[in-house]
């Protein structure tokens, strides 16, 4: 070891303690940095198109990450705890481009501006691009650097390119470096996540030779990258559609995903079809031809809600070992996920020599590096959270770009979020991935936009996709290919459809459903509705069940659970029995009901509802149920008679203000003129009627309320493309140079919640309201959320010493933002706040005696027929 090289793994550390005896040299971790990035480049999608001396000179790149730690700073702060003004990523900055662009230049060629464009994706590598034009700054930071550390940090660079020899960035233009900067972030960010692990790359003594240590980086870099859960399965070839989805026959939209020619190249595939006809499996089948022929090495399903990516997550487990030959890496990605049993169950199993699925813990302990599992699935807003300026949102590229991104329910989305979407599309396609969207009720305008964003990300217009056949299968990419499905058999069906006047009305219906023995569900828009509803029902001596987003988590998933068991597939002692729910039974839970009311809704919804309605007719006949036919009974105004702006108050309670107006009006008038929701035969004509550009103007009583509610969808609209990221710009530029935290740019909009975690009197002492394993597992189930303008006023004060005790040992944030209330036994949290297990959680307003509808709100009585002046 020459004496130069010596000084600079003994004078420059990068890793340890303050004042440590034995640190990590700096130029140890940039080489541990270098050997993982070898190995996540290697067979990753994005990179694809690159020369092996191009990727080469990204893993020198990578490697160069840390170079800022060179610097006079950076020591000062390692061996003296003494912190300077500039962190060592915006030093790394400066370095590269003022201090090695010559010679990196004359090492691996290449256009000035690409490599420019490139230096900020990996010297961005803390979350966000860190580059100053101006001369001044630029001058303030070499002067942080320092003179002997430039001379040391040039010597490092000529080491690291003896070690690492043959790169090259000839051929990569500026547009390609942008497109690859996004990538090529993420890739520093995960390489530097996995050789920061202490356990992986333990602090070593400078006193070996670079060659040895490179060999060591490279075999503790292979180790790590296995214990990680970075290992990517390969995909499983044999299987045919039947094997992969364990079914006796496929189904016509499964036949189409199994035999459609796919275009080469990155390609997106619309699924349009019924409620019950095997999209899922489609999608999976489709996604395996993708993965096998090399176009991705894992996929993502995202869904709209926390509880559908649950549901989802069952079924991917069941099926990851037919689409890989080896064990793959299988995520929950989420806010909540740990505490999903099935989940926690599977961390750590990938340690277990039985050929299971499993997660590595390194993989499951944040929702990012979840992302790089080969099967995930979890909410559609950890992908979004892509496309915002977010701290790491690269490495969330990184890990998608390499996935078959599966978007299910894409119909569900506002104005906001489906500007966030179409980024997302663009961007994966820009980045060289491909997509499925998988919708039943997707209006054409939109099932257009999503292939004008993908296309767009391909550098090409989108062919019009005019066609009305449903159901049907689109492949958009290279070429466009749409194919007419024919109906799968058992999905042909007709539900009735009927208007209820009132919600006296609506009661007796339910009433008259369970004395016949029926199993009764009513739908209501809002939570207040909703418990309400099970009062009156209650005095009426009908012991009905709720279910509600407003239970404390653990109680949710208790109910959620009994109601399966009772509603289910293979539900039990459920005649007679009526349920009254949100919107939370929509989607996520695989319920069947008899006899079916709902709130009025846009169409998307009331057809996902009544896809509730004698669901699992192999199991249940229509000989066996207590009704004749089903019914869709809607309790909603008469859209014939629309004479003020409260046309729907008359009717609907809260609920009337969940849902636009128009889209209200629209969907009453198209359903009520068919009569009917015909499977499959009439949807599109419905959904068209309330969301297609020739849908019919509303009456002139709403004509305003309408104009109001487009003016908001189009700042909402608006503010998405204001706060999305721009992907050809690149990662530097396209971001806007800065990032933020993920709370300052939300994936969703709406009324700002506040968590709320209840707990119980035990002495002196709160304990959690729900139990489990774990202290903070137990405050986790115990959390519930609502509306922070309908809680204020209404608060507990937080400096009650036993909510003080209680919450000493949470983190800062979460002491800070969240709220501790204590239940008494008589369900009171304060005068107007209370909670119950079967009510939830609920207003003064709400927790009347049962059956005293007669209050006075904003000029309007309620009574039992609904709001009247």
């Amino acid at each position: 070891m020459t004496n130069d090289v010596a000084r600079l793994a003994r004078d420059w550390p990068g890793k340890g303690e303050v004042g440590a005896s034995v640190s990590h040299p700096a130029i140890w971790h940039m080489l541990d940095v270098a050997a993982c990035a070898e190995l996540l480049i290697a067979d990753h999608s994005a990179f694809a198109a690159l020369t092996e001396a191009q990727k080469r000179a990204f893993v020198v790149l990578a490697a160069l990450h840390d170079v800022g730690k060179i610097s006079e700073t950076f020591r000062a702060l390692l061996q003296e705890g003494r912190a300077g003004r500039y962190r060592h990523w915006k030093l790394s900055d400066v370095l590269l481009t003022q201090i090695l662009d010559s010679d990196l230049s004359e090492a691996f060629g290449g256009e000035t501006h690409a490599r420019a464009e490139l230096y900020a994706a990996v010297s961005g590598h803390h979350g966000g691009p860190e580059r100053s034009s101006q001369f001044r700054e630029l001058h303030r930071r070499r002067r942080a650097i320092g003179g002997p550390a430039e001379q040391a940090a040039r010597d490092w660079l000529s080491l690291l390119l003896a070690l690492l020899p043959g790169g090259t960035l000839a051929g990569i233009d500026q547009a390609a470096a942008r497109r690859l900067s996004w990538v090529l972030s993420g890739l520093t960010v995960a390489a530097d996540w996995v050789a920061s692990n202490q356990e992986w790359f333990p602090a070593t003594s400078p006193n070996i030779t670079p060659p040895e240590y490179l060999a060591l980086a490279r075999s503790r870099a292979a180790d790590a990258i296995e214990s990680a859960g970075l290992s990517a399965a390969a995909a499983n070839c044999e299987p045919n559609g039947r094997a992969l989805t364990g079914l006796p026959e496929l189904r016509p939209m499964q036949v189409a995903a199994a035999d459609t020619p796919l275009p080469d190249g990155p390609a997106l595939a619309l699924i349009e079809d019924t409620t019950g006809a095997g999209k899922t499996e489609a999608a999976l089948i489709l996604a395996h031809r993708m993965i096998v022929s090399g176009r991705a090495r894992g996929l993502f399903f995202a869904l709209p809600t926390m509880a559908t990516a649950n549901a989802m997550f069952g079924r991917l487990t069941k099926a990851a070992l037919r689409l890989f030959s080896e064990c793959p890496a299988v995520a929950l990605v989420h806010g909540r996920a740990g505490l999903h049993s099935g989940f926690r169950e599977l961390v750590g199993a990938s340690d277990d020599p039985t050929p299971e699925p499993g997660c590595a813990r390194w993989l499951a302990d944040d929702r990012r590096r979840a992302l790089l599992a080969e099967i995930g699935v979890g909410t559609i807003d950890q992908v979004l959270l892509g496309v915002l300026p977010t701290r790491f949102a690269t490495l969330r590229l990184f890990g998608v770009t390499d996935r078959i991104m599966i978007v299910d329910e894409a119909h569900a989305y506002d104005p906001y979020m489906r500007r966030q979407l179409e980024t997302l599309l663009r961007m994966h396609a820009f980045q060289g991935g491909s997509a499925i969207v998988m919708t039943a009720t997707l209006p054409l305008d939109l099932r257009q936009r999503y292939a004008d964003a993908f296309c767009a990300g391909l550098g090409r217009p989108a062919e019009a996709l005019d066609h009305t056949a449903y159901p049907a299968f689109t492949v958009v990419g290279a070429d466009t290919r749409t194919s007419p499905i024919q109906v799968a058999s058992g999905t042909r069906r007709t539900v009735r459809a009927e208007r209820l006047k009132c919600a006296e009305e609506a009661i007796e219906r339910l009433l008259a459903g369970a004395e016949a023995g029926a199993a009764c569900l009513w739908v209501r828009n809002a939570v207040d509705d909703a418990i309400d509803t099970v009062g009156l029902l209650r005095a009426r001596g009908c012991e009905a069940r709720l279910l509600h987003a407003r239970f404390a988590l653990g109680d949710r998933l208790q109910h959620e659970h009994d109601l399966l068991e009772r509603f289910g597939p293979s539900g039990s002692a459920r005649a007679g029995q009526v349920l009254v729910a949100t919107q939370v039974v929509e989607a996520s839970l695989d319920l069947d009901f008899d006899v079916m009311v709902s709130d009025l809704a846009p169409i998307g919804a009331l057809i996902q509802r009544a896809g509730r309605l004698w669901r699992h007719l192999d199991r249940r006949p229509a000989s066996r149920r207590p009704v004749t036919e089903p019914v869709l009974s809607v309790l909603a105004p008469d859209p014939d008679d629309v004479v003020d702006p409260h046309w729907l108050h008359a009717v609907l309670d809260h609920g009337a203000h969940v849902y636009r107006h128009a889209d209200q009006w629209r969907t009453a008038r198209a359903l009520f003129d068919a009569g009917s929701i015909r499977t499959p035969d009439g949807l599109r004509d419905l959904i068209e009627a309330v969301h297609g550009l020739d849908r019919p103007d509303v009456p002139e009583a709403l004509a305003h309320a309408e104009l109001e509610a487009e003016g908001v969808a189009s700042a909402e609209a608006a503010l998405a493309l204001q706060n999305v990221v721009r992907p050809e710009d690149g990662y530097l530029h396209g971001t806007g140079a800065s990032v933020w935290s993920d709370e300052k740019f939300p994936t969703r909009l709406g009324e700002e919640q506040q968590t709320l975690v209840l707990a119980r009197r035990q002495g002196a002492q709160l304990e959690p309201w729900c139990r489990a394993d774990t202290p903070a597992r137990a405050w986790a189930l115990s959390e519930v959320r609502c509306s922070r303008w309908r809680v204020l006023g209404e608060l507990p004060s937080q400096d009650d010493p036993a909510i003080a005790a209680a919450k000493a040992d949470w983190p800062k944030g979460k002491r800070d933002h969240v709220i501790l209330c204590a239940v008494a036994e008589d369900g009171r949290i304060t005068d107007g706040l209370r909670y119950d297990r079967t009510r939830g959680l609920a207003f003064s307003a709400t927790m009347r005696e049962p059956g005293d509808l007669n209050v006075n709100i904003g000029g309007f009585r309620r009574c039992a027929g609904g709001w009247r002046p």
